[in-house]
């Protein structure tokens, strides 16, 4: 079966709203979905996401979590209708007014952000009070999280990191062992560590912001992590750094949310960072960047920057 088209999105648009669809526009970030920004005839918008059929679960999982946290008040868009036993599985859900938050961070001023990055602590706080099992790592429930302890879900990123290097040969895979060595060191604080429920893809691309510059809502959630919730905080760090912009929002988030930024919090910042250089020389759904010498460079100083300030 090929990938999901605009023809596609318009076609089980207009189906599942008895509308019709004039025209799709295809959301260029996220690297596991086929999202598209559908306009009806009605000059009404909304978004349809489609997932390959490879992937249903992950969509009866996104279905399944909004059903969940939006009546518990995270800011999720409404879901208008779905599908995901389909053989294209699919969710038609409201177009949340906005863009996303890397568009707009270097130009909001401090309130907006702070506003903003109040919003998200919320949403954080709520899924934080969801059940947890004791386990850790990315699942769609508490039950399903993966791992024993924290410190296995550091060693499982580490090691995905190294696969993906090796893979294509872009970096040297001494990097990662210098960071590995740290991760040992470390074990005993990641230990430590509660298996507490977290929203771990309210990054830079999830967090739409309105043209008067606050909070619409989060998208794409189609699980939580159990764990630290300062490592999406680590993420949001190093999406700016590495796109050169500003880094106060993730230092609003950690306040607003009561976070600390010790050395576990920077071991995550250096790990997202070999991540990012990972992803170099990978294919994903068409949505991941081109790869190019200047890049790997800037993101290799940064890394190594971040290892010093260990």
């Amino acid at each position: 079966m090929s990938d999901p088209t605009a023809e596609d999105a318009c076609r089980l648009t207009a189906a599942a709203l008895a509308t019709a669809a004039i025209g799709a526009r295809r959301f260029t970030t996220g690297l596991q979905h086929f999202v598209y920004e559908v306009t009806l005839a009605d000059g009404r918008t909304t978004v349809i996401r489609m997932t390959r059929p490879a992937e249903r679960a992950v969509a009866r999982n996104a279905l399944r979590l909004s059903r969940q946290l939006r009546p518990l008040g995270v800011p999720l868009p409404e879901v208008l209708a779905a599908d995901v036993e389909a053989e294209m599985p699919w969710m038609l859900l409201t177009r949340l007014p906005g863009v996303d938050l890397w568009e707009v961070v270097g130009s909001l001023p401090d309130a907006s952000l702070r506003a903003i990055a109040g919003g998200v602590a919320a949403a954080q706080t709520i899924a934080g009070s969801t059940p947890s099992a004791g386990r850790y790592g990315f699942a769609p429930s508490p039950e399903a999280a993966p791992f024993a302890s924290w410190a296995e879900v550091m060693v499982a990123d580490l090691d995905r990191s190294r696969q993906r290097i090796a893979a294509s040969g872009l970096f040297d895979l001494r990097e990662v062992e210098r960071l590995d060595g740290i991760r040992m060191k470390l074990a005993r604080d990641f230990d430590a560590l509660p298996a507490t429920p977290f929203l771990h893809d309210t990054t830079t691309k999830n967090v739409i912001v309105s043209d008067a510059g606050t909070l619409s809502g989060i998208v794409d959630v189609d699980d939580l992590c159990f764990g630290d919730p300062r490592f999406v905080a680590a993420l949001i760090t190093v999406a700016l750094r590495a796109n050169g912009l500003r880094e106060d929002y993730a230092t609003y988030l950690m306040a607003a949310a009561g976070w600390t930024d010790d050395h576990v919090f920077r071991f995550y910042v250096a790990a997202f960072l070999l991540d990012f250089m990972s992803e170099h020389g990978q294919r994903f759904n068409g949505n991941e960047r081109p790869s190019s010498p200047e890049a790997r460079n800037r993101l290799l100083g940064l890394y190594r920057q971040a290892l010093a300030d260990l």
